[in-house]
């Protein structure tokens, strides 16, 4: 079997099961992946005999949900420039083995070093809006729990 003749069979067994930008998506990965091996030096063929039926990779990746995609994820195309570009809203995570995790807000890839400072700095901010929330209810629910307190004690004494 070809590369072209993989991933003819991959995109056959996808089409019609998850999203067009999602065929896309993997079509584009498993391209990349095989000539990427083949620059490291091994031949398509021992490439494609490694990642095994496309028919079977379709089945996984369509019982995965589409590549650990969730119901947020939308995308359209970009009529003005006729290539396809690709916009995503919500989360979305996606996992290979090669790279691992790659986690998702809108356009905002979260572990990446600014997801990753971006997220700190929303934690701080929330931490210091409970941090001021509780300073500004301190004088008011103290003196309310005292009051209470005092009112059960003596009125507890009354019975």
């Amino acid at each position: 079997m070809t590369r072209q003749e993989f991933l003819q069979e991959l995109r056959v067994a996808l089409q019609g099961e998850i999203s067009q930008s999602q065929v896309n998506e993997h079509l584009r990965y498993y391209e990349n992946y095989i000539m990427e091996e083949a620059r490291k030096g091994r031949t398509e063929q021992q490439v494609l005999e490694e990642l095994g039926n496309p028919r079977l990779i379709a089945k996984t990746l369509i019982d995965t949900g589409g590549g650990y995609r969730n119901s947020y994820d939308e995308s359209y195309q970009d009529s003005g420039s006729g290539q396809e570009e690709t916009a995503r809203r919500g989360f979305s995570a996606n996992y290979s083995r090669e790279r691992g995790w790659d986690i998702r807000y809108g356009r905002f890839q979260l572990n990446s070093w600014y997801g990753k400072l971006l997220l700190l700095l929303l934690a701080v901010a929330i931490l210091v809006f409970v941090a001021r929330l509780v300073a500004f209810l301190l004088p008011i629910v103290v003196p309310v729990i005292l009051v209470l307190m005092i009112l059960s004690f003596v009125l507890g004494h009354r019975r």
